[in-house]
């Protein structure tokens, strides 16, 4: 018969780790400014649409990608309020 080759047994002990801080930097708050202005935008050009065509297709097309794009900027919106809170608490 043939011996199984065994492996290194590992330690099942669990390091434990810090816990990160978040760093808000410029960079991520552009980023995420950027990123809510561009959905918002979308989210009122879909609205605008929606309330213009006539097409049943295209009237819940628009308005489902009105609501989509809107709550993606409510989003950004939120992780946006949370860095300046963290921001300004830092200081």
């Amino acid at each position: 018969m043939v011996k199984k080759k065994r492996g290194k047994k590992i330690s099942k002990k669990r390091s434990v780790s810090k816990t990160k801080m978040v760093r808000v930097s410029k960079r991520k708050i552009n980023l995420v400014l950027r990123n809510l202005i561009l959905f918002a935008v979308m989210s009122l050009v879909s609205f605008v649409l929606y309330n213009f065509l006539n097409n049943e297709m295209f009237r819940n097309l628009f308005s489902i990608l009105a609501v989509i794009f809107g709550f993606t900027a409510l989003a950004f919106l939120i992780v946006l309020l949370v860095f300046l809170i963290l921001k300004f608490m830092k200081k």
